[in-house]
C-alpha cells in the first residue's frame, strides 16, 4: 500500500469532520481522509485512516429524511472496508459511522446490523449533541 496524502475533501465545519473527531477520541487515534494506491495500482479513499493504517473509517452523514440510497451506500462502504482490509497487510479495524437518521436501517433485528457484526465492521451512530454509540460488534 502507499499513501498518497490527504483529500481535503471533508471540510473542517462539515458535520463528516465532526463525526471523524469524535471517533478518533472515541478510538484513540488520529483519523483523516486519504487516498491510498493498493497492490495493482488502483487509488481508493478512504474516509478516515490513521497513520498506522489500523482503523479505516467511512462515513454515512443525511441529516434528512433516511432513504433507501443512503443505506445502500453504508452497505457498499462496509463492502469496501472488507475488501480493503484483505488487500492491506496491516489488517485494520472497520468502521462505518452514520448520522442519527439512518440508525432506522441498522437496528438489532436488521440484516444490514447482522452483515457488520458478522463482517466485523463496527457501525456507530454520530449524534451532534451525544456521544457516539456503538451499535454492533
Amino acid at each position: 500500500m502507499t499513501d498518497i496524502g490527504a483529500t481535503g475533501r471533508i471540510q473542517p465545519e462539515s458535520t463528516e469532520h465532526a463525526m471523524l473527531r469524535a471517533l478518533g477520541e472515541r478510538l484513540g487515534v488520529a483519523l483523516e481522509s486519504r487516498t491510498l494506491t493498493v497492490p495493482g495500482g488502483l487509488r481508493v479513499e478512504v474516509e478516515g485512516i490513521d497513520p498506522a493504517a489500523s482503523v479505516l473509517v467511512q462515513l454515512v452523514a443525511n441529516t434528512g429524511t433516511p432513504k433507501s440510497s443512503h443505506r445502500n451506500k453504508a452497505i457498499a462502504d462496509m463492502l469496501k472496508l472488507v475488501w480493503l482490509r484483505g488487500v492491506l497487510p496491516t489488517r485494520p479495524r472497520l468502521v462505518i459511522c452514520i448520522s442519527e437518521p439512518l440508525a432506522r436501517f441498522f437496528t438489532p433485528a436488521s440484516w444490514p446490523s447482522a452483515a457488520a457484526a458478522d463482517m466485523h465492521v463496527d457501525v456507530y451512530i454520530f449524534r451532534p449533541d451525544a456521544p457516539l454509540e456503538l451499535l454492533t460488534r
